[in-house]
Protein backbone atom coordinates (compact mmCIF):
# COMPACT_ATOMS: atom_id res chain seq x y z
CA UNK A 1 0.00 0.00 0.00
CA UNK A 2 1.54 3.37 -1.13
CA UNK A 3 1.50 6.28 0.92
CA UNK A 4 -0.87 8.17 -0.98
CA UNK A 5 -3.46 5.58 -0.50
CA UNK A 6 -3.00 5.47 3.05
CA UNK A 7 -3.55 8.83 3.84
CA UNK A 8 -6.65 8.22 1.28
CA UNK A 9 -8.38 5.88 3.76
CA UNK A 10 -7.36 7.29 6.77
CA UNK A 11 -8.53 10.72 5.97
CA UNK A 12 -11.73 8.97 4.68
CA UNK A 13 -12.20 6.86 8.03
CA UNK A 14 -11.74 10.31 9.89
CA UNK A 15 -14.60 11.74 8.10
CA UNK A 16 -16.76 8.67 8.85
CA UNK A 17 -16.01 8.88 12.57
CA UNK A 18 -16.92 12.72 12.36
CA UNK A 19 -20.19 12.28 10.22
CA UNK A 20 -20.95 9.15 12.57
CA UNK A 21 -20.50 11.65 16.06
CA UNK A 22 -22.82 14.16 14.17
CA UNK A 23 -25.65 11.88 13.66
CA UNK A 24 -25.38 10.64 17.02
CA UNK A 25 -26.06 14.52 18.70
CA UNK A 26 -25.05 15.44 21.81
CA UNK A 27 -25.32 13.52 24.88
CA UNK A 28 -27.44 15.57 26.51
CA UNK A 29 -31.01 15.46 27.76
CA UNK A 30 -33.79 17.98 29.05
CA UNK A 31 -37.11 17.51 30.39
CA UNK A 32 -39.24 20.61 30.56
CA UNK A 33 -42.33 20.02 32.59
CA UNK A 34 -45.07 23.13 33.90
CA UNK A 35 -48.19 22.99 36.23
CA UNK A 36 -50.46 23.13 34.65
CA UNK A 37 -49.63 21.30 31.75
CA UNK A 38 -49.51 22.47 28.09
CA UNK A 39 -47.67 25.36 28.37
CA UNK A 40 -45.40 26.44 25.10
CA UNK A 41 -41.52 25.94 25.43
CA UNK A 42 -39.11 28.41 23.87
CA UNK A 43 -35.02 27.18 24.05
CA UNK A 44 -32.87 30.53 23.03
CA UNK A 45 -36.33 32.01 21.80
CA UNK A 46 -36.84 29.46 19.90
CA UNK A 47 -40.11 27.12 19.45
CA UNK A 48 -39.53 23.90 20.77
CA UNK A 49 -43.11 22.14 21.50
CA UNK A 50 -45.61 21.75 25.03
CA UNK A 51 -45.01 20.67 28.15
CA UNK A 52 -44.52 17.94 28.88
CA UNK A 53 -41.50 18.18 26.62
CA UNK A 54 -37.77 16.09 26.50
CA UNK A 55 -35.12 17.34 24.39
CA UNK A 56 -31.78 15.58 23.62
CA UNK A 57 -30.39 17.77 20.45
CA UNK A 58 -29.77 20.97 22.72
CA UNK A 59 -25.59 21.64 23.03
CA UNK A 60 -23.90 21.33 26.33
CA UNK A 61 -23.66 24.77 27.88
CA UNK A 62 -25.88 27.30 28.82
CA UNK A 63 -29.93 27.39 27.99
CA UNK A 64 -32.47 30.22 28.12
CA UNK A 65 -35.68 27.97 28.90
CA UNK A 66 -39.15 29.96 28.76
CA UNK A 67 -42.43 28.17 29.05
CA UNK A 68 -45.64 30.67 28.19
CA UNK A 69 -49.48 29.44 28.41
CA UNK A 70 -52.34 32.02 28.14
CA UNK A 71 -53.80 33.73 31.59
CA UNK A 72 -50.71 32.83 32.97
CA UNK A 73 -47.35 34.70 33.63
CA UNK A 74 -44.82 33.62 31.60
CA UNK A 75 -42.13 31.31 33.09
CA UNK A 76 -38.20 31.80 33.08
CA UNK A 77 -35.35 29.74 34.18
CA UNK A 78 -31.49 29.26 32.87
CA UNK A 79 -30.25 25.78 32.74
CA UNK A 80 -26.54 24.32 32.06
CA UNK A 81 -26.33 21.16 29.89
CA UNK A 82 -23.37 18.59 30.04
CA UNK A 83 -23.02 15.71 27.97
CA UNK A 84 -24.63 12.80 29.31
CA UNK A 85 -26.06 14.19 32.23
CA UNK A 86 -30.22 14.56 32.28
CA UNK A 87 -31.66 17.69 33.58
CA UNK A 88 -35.01 18.41 34.42
CA UNK A 89 -36.96 21.92 35.11
CA UNK A 90 -40.08 22.07 36.49
CA UNK A 91 -42.16 25.39 36.01
CA UNK A 92 -45.52 26.65 38.50
CA UNK A 93 -46.86 28.91 36.67
CA UNK A 94 -48.84 31.72 38.15
CA UNK A 95 -52.66 32.97 37.17
CA UNK A 96 -52.50 36.20 35.63
CA UNK A 97 -54.48 38.49 37.34
CA UNK A 98 -56.90 41.35 35.11
CA UNK A 99 -57.71 45.08 36.82
CA UNK A 100 -61.13 45.63 36.97
CA UNK A 101 -62.03 49.18 38.23
CA UNK A 102 -66.11 49.33 39.76
CA UNK A 103 -68.20 51.88 40.32
CA UNK A 104 -71.99 51.82 41.27
CA UNK A 105 -74.95 54.06 41.55
CA UNK A 106 -75.25 54.51 44.58
CA UNK A 107 -71.45 54.57 46.09
CA UNK A 108 -71.15 52.14 48.88
CA UNK A 109 -72.02 48.69 47.26
CA UNK A 110 -71.18 45.89 48.75
CA UNK A 111 -69.11 43.52 45.96
CA UNK A 112 -68.64 39.39 46.38
CA UNK A 113 -67.59 36.76 44.72
CA UNK A 114 -68.78 33.30 45.60
CA UNK A 115 -69.59 35.03 48.97
CA UNK A 116 -66.23 36.05 49.20
CA UNK A 117 -66.27 39.93 50.23
CA UNK A 118 -64.14 41.94 47.78
CA UNK A 119 -64.71 45.46 49.26
CA UNK A 120 -67.14 48.38 48.94
CA UNK A 121 -67.45 50.63 45.49
CA UNK A 122 -65.82 52.53 44.01
CA UNK A 123 -63.58 49.29 44.22
CA UNK A 124 -60.12 48.77 42.25
CA UNK A 125 -60.07 44.74 41.81
CA UNK A 126 -56.74 43.24 41.11
CA UNK A 127 -56.77 40.06 42.64
CA UNK A 128 -59.06 38.17 39.80
CA UNK A 129 -57.77 35.75 37.21
CA UNK A 130 -58.37 36.32 33.72
CA UNK A 131 -61.23 34.80 32.38
CA UNK A 132 -65.01 35.48 33.15
CA UNK A 133 -66.35 36.17 36.45
CA UNK A 134 -69.70 36.47 38.22
CA UNK A 135 -70.26 39.33 40.76
CA UNK A 136 -72.63 40.12 43.11
CA UNK A 137 -73.31 43.75 44.36
CA UNK A 138 -75.96 44.59 46.81
CA UNK A 139 -76.58 48.08 49.14
CA UNK A 140 -79.38 48.32 51.88
CA UNK A 141 -82.37 50.06 50.24
CA UNK A 142 -81.68 48.56 46.96
CA UNK A 143 -82.12 45.41 44.53
CA UNK A 144 -79.28 43.51 44.83
CA UNK A 145 -77.67 42.93 41.25
CA UNK A 146 -75.43 40.20 39.17
CA UNK A 147 -73.05 41.20 37.02
CA UNK A 148 -70.69 39.16 34.54
CA UNK A 149 -67.40 40.73 33.66
CA UNK A 150 -64.36 39.09 31.22
CA UNK A 151 -60.96 40.09 32.09
CA UNK A 152 -57.97 39.81 29.80
CA UNK A 153 -54.54 39.39 30.91
CA UNK A 154 -53.43 43.06 32.17
CA UNK A 155 -55.87 45.01 30.09
CA UNK A 156 -57.83 46.97 32.34
CA UNK A 157 -61.33 47.01 32.56
CA UNK A 158 -63.93 49.58 33.91
CA UNK A 159 -67.31 48.25 34.80
CA UNK A 160 -70.20 50.94 36.07
CA UNK A 161 -73.40 49.11 37.82
CA UNK A 162 -76.52 51.21 38.43
CA UNK A 163 -78.51 49.51 41.58
CA UNK A 164 -82.73 49.97 41.72
CA UNK A 165 -84.20 51.05 44.80
CA UNK A 166 -85.76 48.25 46.65
CA UNK A 167 -88.71 50.97 47.68
CA UNK A 168 -89.74 54.05 46.00
CA UNK A 169 -88.49 57.63 45.72
CA UNK A 170 -90.79 60.89 45.00
CA UNK A 171 -89.20 64.43 43.46
CA UNK A 172 -91.16 66.65 44.52
CA UNK A 173 -90.74 70.48 43.34
CA UNK A 174 -93.03 73.42 44.82
CA UNK A 175 -93.89 77.16 43.13
CA UNK A 176 -93.08 78.93 45.48
CA UNK A 177 -89.78 76.55 45.87
CA UNK A 178 -88.38 75.95 49.38
CA UNK A 179 -91.86 74.56 50.64
CA UNK A 180 -91.22 71.87 53.65
CA UNK A 181 -92.01 68.32 52.52
CA UNK A 182 -93.39 65.52 54.56
CA UNK A 183 -93.83 62.12 53.93
CA UNK A 184 -96.16 60.52 55.98
CA UNK A 185 -95.69 63.05 58.51
CA UNK A 186 -92.17 63.12 58.53
CA UNK A 187 -90.35 66.60 57.03
CA UNK A 188 -87.67 65.12 54.66
CA UNK A 189 -86.35 68.29 53.13
CA UNK A 190 -87.10 71.23 51.19
CA UNK A 191 -88.53 71.59 47.48
CA UNK A 192 -87.29 70.71 44.90
CA UNK A 193 -86.04 67.63 46.71
CA UNK A 194 -85.88 63.99 45.58
CA UNK A 195 -87.06 61.43 48.82
CA UNK A 196 -85.27 58.06 48.56
CA UNK A 197 -86.13 55.06 50.15
CA UNK A 198 -89.85 55.18 50.54
CA UNK A 199 -91.68 51.61 51.13
CA UNK A 200 -93.71 50.57 48.47
CA UNK A 201 -97.30 51.25 48.85
CA UNK A 202 -99.34 54.34 49.76
CA UNK A 203 -97.57 57.13 51.47
CA UNK A 204 -99.37 61.14 52.57
CA UNK A 205 -97.28 63.29 50.63
CA UNK A 206 -97.75 66.98 52.51
CA UNK A 207 -96.02 70.15 50.89
CA UNK A 208 -96.43 73.29 53.22
CA UNK A 209 -94.70 76.89 53.24
CA UNK A 210 -95.69 79.73 55.05
CA UNK A 211 -98.34 82.07 53.87
CA UNK A 212 -99.68 79.40 51.69
CA UNK A 213 -102.76 76.64 52.50
CA UNK A 214 -100.97 73.09 52.77
CA UNK A 215 -100.95 70.63 49.91
CA UNK A 216 -101.70 67.44 50.77
CA UNK A 217 -102.35 63.82 48.07
CA UNK A 218 -102.05 59.90 48.79
CA UNK A 219 -98.89 58.68 46.88
CA UNK A 220 -99.36 55.01 45.70
CA UNK A 221 -95.53 53.93 45.66
CA UNK A 222 -93.92 50.56 44.02
CA UNK A 223 -90.52 49.34 44.48
CA UNK A 224 -87.91 50.94 42.13
CA UNK A 225 -90.88 53.32 41.13
CA UNK A 226 -89.92 57.50 40.93
CA UNK A 227 -92.69 59.85 40.75
CA UNK A 228 -92.32 63.26 40.37
CA UNK A 229 -94.89 65.09 41.92
CA UNK A 230 -95.29 69.65 40.92
CA UNK A 231 -97.02 71.54 43.45
CA UNK A 232 -98.96 74.70 43.25
CA UNK A 233 -99.22 76.29 46.40
CA UNK A 234 -102.21 77.98 46.92
CA UNK A 235 -101.68 81.68 49.16
CA UNK A 236 -103.63 81.69 52.39
CA UNK A 237 -106.55 84.19 52.20
CA UNK A 238 -106.37 87.24 54.38
CA UNK A 239 -108.56 89.91 56.07
CA UNK A 240 -108.98 93.35 55.23
CA UNK A 241 -110.49 95.30 58.04
CA UNK A 242 -111.84 99.20 56.95
CA UNK A 243 -112.48 101.79 59.79
CA UNK A 244 -113.60 105.30 59.58
CA UNK A 245 -113.80 108.23 61.95
CA UNK A 246 -116.57 108.89 61.78
CA UNK A 247 -118.06 106.02 61.26
CA UNK A 248 -120.74 104.73 58.86
CA UNK A 249 -118.75 105.84 55.56
CA UNK A 250 -119.53 104.22 52.18
CA UNK A 251 -116.58 101.43 51.25
CA UNK A 252 -115.33 101.23 47.59
CA UNK A 253 -112.47 98.48 46.65
CA UNK A 254 -111.40 98.81 43.42
CA UNK A 255 -114.15 100.85 42.47
CA UNK A 256 -116.93 98.46 43.63
CA UNK A 257 -119.18 99.61 46.32
CA UNK A 258 -118.75 96.99 49.35
CA UNK A 259 -120.60 98.37 52.28
CA UNK A 260 -120.33 101.09 55.00
CA UNK A 261 -117.78 101.10 58.19
CA UNK A 262 -116.95 99.00 60.08
CA UNK A 263 -116.32 96.49 56.86
CA UNK A 264 -114.52 93.61 56.96
CA UNK A 265 -113.32 92.00 53.53
CA UNK A 266 -112.61 88.31 54.18
CA UNK A 267 -110.79 85.60 52.59
CA UNK A 268 -109.34 87.70 50.03
CA UNK A 269 -106.82 87.02 47.97
CA UNK A 270 -103.02 88.03 48.42
CA UNK A 271 -102.49 91.61 46.82
CA UNK A 272 -102.85 95.29 46.85
CA UNK A 273 -106.73 97.18 46.48
CA UNK A 274 -107.23 100.68 45.98
CA UNK A 275 -109.77 101.58 48.89
CA UNK A 276 -111.79 104.44 49.19
CA UNK A 277 -114.40 105.82 52.16
CA UNK A 278 -116.75 108.78 51.19
CA UNK A 279 -119.24 110.26 53.51
CA UNK A 280 -121.66 112.79 52.65
CA UNK A 281 -120.16 116.03 54.03
CA UNK A 282 -116.91 114.61 54.10
CA UNK A 283 -113.87 114.49 52.04
CA UNK A 284 -113.47 111.40 50.11
CA UNK A 285 -110.41 109.36 51.11
CA UNK A 286 -108.36 106.25 49.43
CA UNK A 287 -104.91 104.76 49.05
CA UNK A 288 -103.51 101.39 48.32
CA UNK A 289 -103.60 98.48 50.69
CA UNK A 290 -101.40 95.30 50.14
CA UNK A 291 -102.69 92.28 51.75
CA UNK A 292 -99.79 89.93 52.78
CA UNK A 293 -100.55 86.01 52.92
CA UNK A 294 -102.99 84.92 55.67
CA UNK A 295 -102.57 88.41 56.78
CA UNK A 296 -105.32 89.88 59.03
CA UNK A 297 -104.73 94.41 58.69
CA UNK A 298 -107.05 97.25 59.86
CA UNK A 299 -106.88 100.00 57.77
CA UNK A 300 -108.01 103.53 59.73
CA UNK A 301 -109.72 106.28 57.59
CA UNK A 302 -109.81 109.60 59.16
CA UNK A 303 -112.44 111.43 57.21
CA UNK A 304 -112.10 115.90 57.44
CA UNK A 305 -115.74 117.77 57.00
CA UNK A 306 -115.82 119.22 53.51
CA UNK A 307 -118.89 121.14 55.40
CA UNK A 308 -120.31 124.46 55.97
CA UNK A 309 -122.92 125.56 58.41
CA UNK A 310 -126.07 127.88 57.32
CA UNK A 311 -128.44 129.97 60.20
CA UNK A 312 -131.09 131.71 58.41
CA UNK A 313 -133.83 134.13 60.14
CA UNK A 314 -136.84 135.07 58.38
CA UNK A 315 -139.50 137.56 58.52
CA UNK A 316 -141.99 136.41 58.82
CA UNK A 317 -141.74 132.96 60.18
CA UNK A 318 -143.31 129.88 58.51
CA UNK A 319 -141.16 130.33 55.61
CA UNK A 320 -140.13 127.28 53.60
CA UNK A 321 -136.09 127.00 52.83
CA UNK A 322 -134.91 125.89 49.74
CA UNK A 323 -130.81 124.45 49.28
CA UNK A 324 -130.42 124.41 45.32
CA UNK A 325 -134.12 123.12 44.84
CA UNK A 326 -133.96 120.94 47.30
CA UNK A 327 -136.63 121.54 50.30
CA UNK A 328 -134.59 121.38 53.89
CA UNK A 329 -137.20 122.46 56.97
CA UNK A 330 -139.72 125.88 57.56
CA UNK A 331 -138.67 128.31 59.74
CA UNK A 332 -140.43 128.76 63.23
CA UNK A 333 -140.65 130.99 66.10
CA UNK A 334 -141.37 129.31 70.03
CA UNK A 335 -144.99 130.54 70.07
CA UNK A 336 -147.54 130.11 67.24
CA UNK A 337 -147.28 133.61 65.77
CA UNK A 338 -146.03 132.99 62.32
CA UNK A 339 -146.20 136.97 61.22
CA UNK A 340 -143.33 137.46 63.52
CA UNK A 341 -139.45 137.64 62.83
CA UNK A 342 -138.35 133.11 63.05
CA UNK A 343 -135.77 131.98 65.96
CA UNK A 344 -132.67 130.47 63.84
CA UNK A 345 -133.14 128.23 61.48
CA UNK A 346 -129.70 126.14 61.15
CA UNK A 347 -129.05 123.87 58.53
CA UNK A 348 -125.98 121.36 59.04
CA UNK A 349 -123.07 120.24 56.66
CA UNK A 350 -123.82 122.23 53.58
CA UNK A 351 -121.21 121.08 51.19
CA UNK A 352 -118.49 123.70 51.02
CA UNK A 353 -118.94 125.69 47.62
CA UNK A 354 -121.74 127.62 45.87
CA UNK A 355 -125.63 127.27 45.90
CA UNK A 356 -128.83 128.62 45.34
CA UNK A 357 -130.82 129.66 48.51
CA UNK A 358 -134.89 130.53 48.45
CA UNK A 359 -136.93 131.34 51.21
CA UNK A 360 -141.12 131.41 50.34
CA UNK A 361 -144.22 131.74 52.01
CA UNK A 362 -147.61 131.86 50.03
CA UNK A 363 -148.86 135.56 50.37
CA UNK A 364 -145.16 136.90 50.26
CA UNK A 365 -143.27 137.66 47.25
CA UNK A 366 -139.93 134.83 47.24
CA UNK A 367 -136.70 135.16 47.85
CA UNK A 368 -133.59 134.17 45.83
CA UNK A 369 -129.89 134.56 46.89
CA UNK A 370 -126.71 132.92 45.80
CA UNK A 371 -124.23 131.91 48.41
CA UNK A 372 -121.05 130.87 49.11
CA UNK A 373 -120.53 128.05 51.71
CA UNK A 374 -116.58 127.84 53.25
CA UNK A 375 -115.75 124.94 55.29
CA UNK A 376 -115.96 124.88 58.95
CA UNK A 377 -117.77 128.18 59.13
CA UNK A 378 -121.29 129.45 59.93
CA UNK A 379 -123.74 132.01 57.40
CA UNK A 380 -125.81 133.42 58.99
CA UNK A 381 -128.36 135.01 56.71
CA UNK A 382 -131.47 137.16 56.77
CA UNK A 383 -134.57 137.41 55.21
CA UNK A 384 -137.20 140.21 55.00
CA UNK A 385 -140.22 138.71 52.71
CA UNK A 386 -142.79 141.24 51.26
CA UNK A 387 -145.94 140.60 51.58
CA UNK A 388 -148.43 140.39 48.63
CA UNK A 389 -152.23 141.34 48.22
CA UNK A 390 -154.15 138.43 46.79
CA UNK A 391 -157.39 138.21 47.64
CA UNK A 392 -158.19 134.52 48.81
CA UNK A 393 -161.16 135.35 51.24
CA UNK A 394 -165.14 136.82 50.05
CA UNK A 395 -168.19 137.97 52.80
CA UNK A 396 -171.51 138.98 51.99
CA UNK A 397 -173.55 140.68 54.57
CA UNK A 398 -177.21 142.12 54.02
CA UNK A 399 -175.72 145.38 52.64
CA UNK A 400 -172.55 144.70 51.01
CA UNK A 401 -170.15 142.04 49.64
CA UNK A 402 -166.16 141.89 50.76
CA UNK A 403 -163.17 140.70 48.98
CA UNK A 404 -159.88 140.31 50.39
CA UNK A 405 -157.18 138.84 52.99
CA UNK A 406 -158.69 136.85 55.32
CA UNK A 407 -156.55 137.31 58.57
CA UNK A 408 -158.30 135.85 61.32
CA UNK A 409 -162.48 134.61 62.30
CA UNK A 410 -163.86 134.30 65.54
CA UNK A 411 -166.57 134.66 67.30
CA UNK A 412 -167.25 138.04 66.99
CA UNK A 413 -166.42 137.92 63.56
CA UNK A 414 -164.35 137.82 60.21
CA UNK A 415 -161.35 140.38 59.67
CA UNK A 416 -160.56 140.83 56.00
CA UNK A 417 -157.89 142.88 54.52
CA UNK A 418 -160.02 144.61 51.82
CA UNK A 419 -156.80 146.59 50.65
CA UNK A 420 -153.11 146.60 51.16
CA UNK A 421 -152.99 147.50 54.41
CA UNK A 422 -155.89 148.13 55.04
CA UNK A 423 -158.48 145.80 57.63
CA UNK A 424 -162.20 145.37 58.26
CA UNK A 425 -163.79 143.63 60.92
CA UNK A 426 -167.26 142.13 59.58
CA UNK A 427 -169.25 141.23 62.78
CA UNK A 428 -170.69 137.89 62.53
CA UNK A 429 -173.99 138.38 62.76
CA UNK A 430 -174.14 140.57 59.53
CA UNK A 431 -172.37 137.56 57.56
CA UNK A 432 -174.77 135.84 55.27
CA UNK A 433 -171.89 134.01 53.29
CA UNK A 434 -168.94 133.70 53.28
CA UNK A 435 -165.47 131.32 52.20
CA UNK A 436 -162.34 131.07 49.99
CA UNK A 437 -163.05 132.43 46.86
CA UNK A 438 -163.42 130.71 43.81
CA UNK A 439 -161.06 132.09 41.55
CA UNK A 440 -157.33 130.31 41.11
CA UNK A 441 -154.47 132.16 42.69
Amino acid sequence: MTLKRFLTLAALFLGLTVQASKDKGPSTRLDVTSQPPGAAVRVDHKERGVTPLSLTDLEPGQHLIQVLKPNFRDGFDSVALETGVSRTVDFKLEPETGILLLTTTPDGCEVSLKGIALGTTPLLITTLESGTHRLSIASPGYQAKEVEVTLEGRTPLKQDVSLMSDSGTIAVTSDPAGAEVLINGISRGKAPCRVDRIPGGSVTLEVKADGFQPHTRDVSLAAGEVQTVEVQLKPLPGTLRVVSIPENGRVYIDDEFKGETPYDLANAKPGTYRVRVDKAGYEPVARDVTLDKGATITEEFRLSKNTGRLELITAPAGSIVLIDGKKVGITLTRGNDTTSVSDPFAVEEVLEGEHAIEIFRKGFAAQKRKIEVKRGETLTLQFKLVRQFIPNYEVTTTRSYYKGVLEFQNEEGIRLETAPGISQTIPLKDVKKHGPLQVSE
